[in-house]
Parts: structure tokens; sequence; C-alpha cells
């Protein structure tokens, strides 16, 4: 589901429950936007329902995303860092295709606003592991893993890691598509 509001959230958290009590099964239920989401932290981690950030960094550009949790320097902790302290899963989407691009530089950002409590391998899983799960590509229907393995491809970077900005892509390995890209 699509939202910025606190009070649609709750309200599909509670729609949730209400399924699981009547049908006896549970529902996989993902929230995209999130600019509210912070203030439902302890209930999303309850309810085991993830959340897909987008935008990664809040900017209250609409009346639902007015209460949102700005960050350092503003605030002590990110949102990102406060859904995860909840057992929150966390995924960085984006809001146009062009964004895309840059996604690694909003995932260095998360990691930078954070503090140092979460490391650059967990902003990493942000965007990649936790973006199947939230999604629902980590299985196939009988349950066995998808072929779009976690560790399936290789990025090489020149002159650092893969979430800095003077750091450029020089080559990816796939091991799904069955050839190496060299740029």
């Amino acid at each position: 589901m699509h939202t910025h509001s606190a009070d649609i959230i709750a309200t599909l958290i509670t729609l949730k429950a209400e399924v699981k009590r009547h049908t006896k099964t549970d529902i996989r239920l993902t929230i995209a936007g999130g600019g509210e989401a912070h203030l439902l932290a302890r209930e999303l981690g309850k309810a085991n329902v993830g959340v897909i950030l987008n935008p990664v960094r809040p900017f209250p550009a609409t009346w639902e995303t007015r209460r949102i949790l700005p960050g350092p320097p503003l605030t002590e902790e990110s949102q990102i860092l406060r859904l995860i302290n909840h057992n929150v899963t966390v995924g960085v989407g984006v809001l146009e295709s062009w964004e895309a691009q840059n996604a690694r530089f909003d995932l260095g950002w998360a990691a930078l606003e954070a503090g140092g409590k979460i490391s650059k391998e967990q902003a990493l899983l942000l965007g990649t592991v936790n973006m199947f799960k939230l999604l629902g590509v980590e299985e196939n229907l009988d349950g066995s893993e998808d072929v779009l393995s976690y560790n399936g491809e290789l990025v090489a970077t020149a002159g650092g890691d893969l979430l800095e900005f003077g750091t450029k892509v020089v080559a990816v390995a796939s091991s799904r598509r069955g050839f190496v890209d060299v740029f």
C-alpha cells in the first residue's frame, strides 16, 4: 500500500489484524512511502509490516508528510534508524526511475545519518535484500529460493566502496544473467 499518513498506516495495521483474526491467515503488508511511519514504529514491528521509504530522506512536501522525523542534526535518530530499532524491515525505494542511479548514495546517507549505528553492509541491505523481502521476491510459489539470489551479482568499484561519492562502478559480474559487464 502506498501512503505517508500515520492515520492510514494505523488503519492498515488494524485491518491486517482483523483479517488474521477472522480468516486465521496472515497477509503480507508492505507500506510504500512511509513519511510518518516512524510514529507507528512499535506497532509496525509487532504486526510484521515492512516499510519501503521513498523518499529516503523525509521532506514535508504534502500535508500527509507533515509529521516527519527529519534526522540529524535536528533529531537524535533518523527515520530509518527508528524503524530498524523496532524490528521493522526497511527498504529504500525511489519515486522516479531516474532516481535509481543515485540509490547507492541514498544508502550511504542512511548509514551516515545513523551515526555509526548502521554499518555500510546494513545500509546496502536496505536497497537489496530487504527490497526483495518486502516485495515478496525471495520465494517462489513452492517455497524454494528464487533465482534472484541475494549474492548472485558482484559489483567491482574503483576509488572507494559502493556508497561513496567518488567511487566509480567498473564491472558487474552476474551469475543470474551469465555474463560480466565492464564499464
